[in-house]
């Protein structure tokens, strides 16, 4: 069994990027793992002011905010799961403060393994050109392993992926952990 973390960084409940991760989870405890999503837009996490303190105070952050905890569930997690809708050409604001809020542990990330959930409302291009950060993050694991990417095309709409193949695509990653 495997602690899988999935940090959803969709602002909305129904989004595209939200329900593929809701059908990795199903996947994924089905086989008997330990899945928790984290919903971004439900946690107050404020922006990292770049001031230092935690590489001064033992990792401890000077925001007094959710992001302990979640960097708490972070740091157990054997499985990591980033889930992002992409916006003008990049992840969206919540995963971005996320990966910048990391910084306190950045030199002990861990060893994960890694997937990724990425809807847009073009087509896979403009999927490629927003991995940057992602990869920029993931790359600074201990170790790591990018065990998978499912990328949702010409979903602009909120739900439009419900009822598509990469439904089943989710479930079944989720399913291989």
């Amino acid at each position: 069994m495997k602690n899988v973390l999935i940090i959803s960084s969709s602002p909305r409940r129904n989004g595209n990027s939200q329900m593929l991760c809701t059908e990795f989870k199903k996947g994924a405890e089905e086989k008997g793992n330990s899945v928790e999503i984290i919903r971004l837009s439900e946690k107050k996490i404020g922006y990292c002011r770049a001031c230092n303190y935690c590489m001064k105070n033992n990792s401890s952050c000077v925001l007094k905010d959710d992001m302990a905890e979640v960097l708490k569930k972070f740091i157990n997690a054997d499985v990591l799961v980033l889930a992002t809708p992409v916006y003008f050409y990049g992840i969206c604001a919540q995963m971005k403060t996320f990966i910048d809020r990391t910084y306190p542990i950045w030199q002990n990330l861990g060893e994960k393994e890694v997937y990724y959930i990425v809807s847009a409302g073009l087509d896979e291009n403009i999927i490629k050109r927003s991995l940057g950060d992602l990869d920029g993050f993931v790359e600074h694991f201990d170790k790591y392993e990018i065990k998978g990417r499912i990328y949702a095309t010409n979903v602009m709409d909120a739900g439009k992926v419900f009822g598509t193949p990469v439904m089943n695509m989710a479930y079944q990653m989720g399913c291989n952990v």
